[in-house]
């Protein structure tokens, strides 16, 4: 299927994909050229704010005319908060996190108002949905992808059920790679940064054929020693070593067809962190659970002869900040391969658009997810994701009849998508080998629609619908299928899902608009991925929402004051939550996900901007979010004595009640000797805890991080030299930590603080 799949990829003229739509200038519009910058800046003689374009909604239209909650974040902000992956933007959008995986460091934590999962199983699909160029990413696997060379990264919020589909019922990810431009140009830039952070990002553009083909190259590479010291060996762990290579072409044989083909290979050979075991004798308590039958205990860690001599010899828990004692990590050796297209044709009446993609990932990572020199739990992964997708949509154009004068503006479209996997984990538990492996399919199809009508020349109803169909296989093979004392298990499932929204807009003026939006959105269903023995195999049911939102958009003083305004509130039934339970061989227990949990999340975020003067933009938002289980029946504590418990009091990881930021640019002209940008930023967000069942010593307080950058530019803009520190205050602080079913417990700390220096040329 896959083989077949990629042939008729490169072989058909609508071949592979890339970018999110028939990108349109104004709705109505039937304009299928994307802009060249999607997210426009305002004009450095303009005191106005920037116009900013996003592409939510399948088309370009202007962020302050959309009714959606969009963070749309541009390339200079990307520089100007020293972004380099995809996890340090959840500091430039409220509501959102994101937190690497430790006992899988390809992979991302994502929790978006609220919503993720902890879980980065293939077999249990995204909670909160990535596209690249359009191409959503089937696995949380390899989510951690690079942010060079981008044209724009938009935060989608709420439920985008209808027109990005499944798997991002609180909202998604989308990041828009650069298109070439049809004359020669390029950038060559290069850092140097504390932790021995060394990094080269450079592009070249280049007319292939007048303005009828353009073409661009663009590499990235990132090398660092790590922030973390392991204490058995005297060495510094975590270093970063990442390349990526992209090419990319962009032909407009005439006004009418635009075809974006771009290709990236990705190199990850970077070292694990390391965490940082806090095992101790201390119980580990569920708040919410019942010890009457069975007292809790401490983690395995510290209570069995294979380690106990480290926990009573004060070697756990390891309480110092930025070390670890694990040992025997390779390096990993990922790689990524991705090819992607966006065919546009401007038919006149009607538009249309073929985006199609291929990726594949090869996974091979060896945490020690305990901590130690011991082998309590050590992992190496070794795994192949594959997928392909098609989109062809027809929309409606400007004239000619179909959009009625103008009046309406309409979307159909069609999906098909495939994902295949197999993955190995050749575990060792306690010092025995205990493998387990897995593979399965996904084969996804969707019919969708969309469509706006101006009632009057201010009020706005639009409204869509998908209807999706999942055909899934799975098989698993336990550690004890290798032992000879299991058989493999093989499970297959079909689910099929109908997503609505309606959107209620009026805008007073060309720059005051407010909407009232419904919406529902699902989470894909799918099988336990590697159950400790056949009988424990299941499969979990689709997760639901229904979200109602309020949203306001406005600019003041002839658009020197933006201010944004968002109420949700969202209904999530049939929640996939794991269970824990103990099970007599290694690895001495099964993680279960179940469908045994329902919840509501209501809030409210603001996003602002004032320029009171001409160089000067300063920039707040503020979030605030209460998340909410209202039922949570089971038996969290892996002991059946203890019986069910209402669990509805857990709060959700990863979720802070409140998320803010505030930060200014200052641009001084310094005449004929150039200019100085001064760049600061704070963030803050409220106390969250790292795991599912708020064990105590993952608890996080308070965080607040401060960064800056002060950049010189010469005279002809062509040369530019910036400074630039991140977590200037030094707060130290944990990302992730969990226990593993009751043989560790251990948590990772996030960098402390950075500084470094960039220089860059344009030409």
């Amino acid at each position: 299927m896959m083989t077949r799949g990629l042939t008729l990829l490169l072989a058909g003229s609508s071949s592979l994909v890339a970018t999110p739509l028939l990108a349109q200038s104004n709705p109505g519009s039937s304009s299928i050229t994307a802009p060249s910058a999607a997210i426009a800046t305002a004009s450095e003689d303009s005191d106005s704010l920037a116009d900013i374009v996003v592409t939510a909604r399948r088309r370009a239209e202007p962020l302050q005319q959309t009714p959606l909650s969009v963070s749309a974040i541009a390339p200079q902000r990307l520089a100007e908060a020293h972004v380099t992956n995809l996890g340090d933007i959840a500091t430039l959008s409220p509501a959102l996190n994101l937190s690497r995986n430790a006992s899988n460091p390809t992979s991302l934590f994502a929790f978006l108002r609220g919503f993720g999962t902890k879980s980065s199983d293939p077999s249990s699909e995204p909670a909160v949905a990535l596209t690249i160029d359009g191409i959503y990413q089937g696995a949380v696997i390899g989510s951690l992808v690079n942010l060079f060379d981008v044209e724009a990264v938009e935060v989608l919020r709420g439920p985008q059920g209808t027109l990005l589909g499944k798997n991002a019922p609180a909202g998604g990810i989308s990041i828009r790679t650069r298109r070439p431009k049809s004359e020669f140009n390029g950038l060559v830039q290069v850092d140097y940064g504390r932790f021995g952070d060394f990094q080269i990002r450079t592009f070249v553009d280049a007319p292939l054929a007048g303005d009828k083909l353009a073409g661009t190259i663009s590499y990235f590479r990132q090398r660092s020693d790590g922030y973390v010291r392991n204490i058995v060996t005297g060495r510094d762990v975590g270093g970063l070593f990442t390349q990526s290579f992209r090419v990319g072409l962009l032909a407009t044989p005439s006004d009418t067809i635009s075809w974006y083909v771009t290709s990236q290979y990705d190199i990850d050979k970077g070292e694990e962190t390391g965490v940082r075991n806090v095992s101790d004798f201390t119980p580990l308590v569920i708040p919410t659970a019942n010890y009457a039958a069975s007292p809790p205990v401490a983690s395995t860690t510290c209570r069995n002869a294979f380690s106990i001599a480290l926990c009573r010899s004060g070697a756990l828990p390891n309480l110092d900040r930025y070390t670890t004692q694990a040992l025997n990590m390779p390096r990993r050796n990922n790689r990524g391969f991705s090819v992607t297209s966006d065919l546009a044709v401007d038919a006149g009446p009607v538009a249309f658009a073929a985006v199609t993609g291929f990726r594949k990932f090869k996974e091979r990572v060896f945490p020690d997810i305990d901590g130690t020199q011991l082998p309590i739990i050590d992992s190496h992964y070794v795994g192949n994701f594959r997928q392909f997708s098609q989109e062809l949509r027809v929309a409606s154009g400007d004239g000619g009849g179909l959009d009625l004068g103008g009046k309406l503006n309409w979307l159909l479209g069609a999906y098909y998508f495939y994902f295949d996997y197999d993955r190995l984990n050749d575990q060792i538990s306690l010092g025995v080998p205990a493998p387990t492996f897995q593979d399965g399919q996904t084969n996804s199809f969707a019919v969708f629609a969309h469509a706006e009508y101006k009632l009057t020349d201010k009020l706005t109803l639009s409204g869509g619908a998908r209807q999706t169909w999942d055909r899934k296989s799975h098989t698993s093979k336990s550690a004890n299928f290798f032992r000879g004392l299991d058989t493999q298990v093989v499970q297959r499932a079909s689910w099929d899902n109908l997503s609505l929204d309606g959107t209620l807009q009026y805008q007073f003026t060309s720059d005051k608009m407010v909407f009232v939006r419904y919406a529902e959105g699902y989470r894909g269903g799918g099988f336990t991925g590697t159950p400790s023995n056949a009988s424990l195999a299941a499969r979990f049911e689709p997760e639901t929402v229904t979200s109602y939102e309020f949203g306001s958009k406005t600019d003041f003083f002839n658009k020197r004051l933006r201010i944004n305004v968002s109420l949700f509130y969202n209904e999530y039934s049939n929640l996939q939550r794991t269970i824990t339970t103990a099970v007599p061989f290694p690895p001495f227990f099964a993680q279960l996900p179940r469908n045994i949990a329902a919840a509501k999340t209501k809030g409210i975020e603001i996003e602002s901007q004032i320029r009171p003067i001409h160089p000067l933009t300063i920039r707040a938002s503020v979030g605030y979010i209460d998340a909410y289980y209202t039922s949570f029946r089971a038996n969290l504590t892996g002991v059946a004595a203890n019986g069910d418990t209402d669990n509805s009091a857990l709060h959700f990881p990863y979720t802070s009640k409140w998320t803010a930021s505030a930060g200014a640019t200052y641009v001084a002209e310094l005449g004929d000797a150039g200019k100085l940008a001064f760049v600061a930023d704070y963030t803050y967000r409220s106390s969250y805890n790292t795991t599912d069942l708020n064990y105590a010593f993952a608890r996080q307080s308070g965080v607040g991080l401060l960064s800056s950058t002060i950049t010189y530019t010469d005279p002809s803009d062509r040369y530019t030299l910036s400074v630039y520190g991140r977590n200037l205050t030094n707060r130290g602080y944990i990302d992730n930590g969990d226990p593993v079913g009751g043989l560790t417990t251990f948590v990772g700390d996030a960098p402390p603080r950075t500084w470094g220096v960039s220089a860059g040329m344009k030409f």
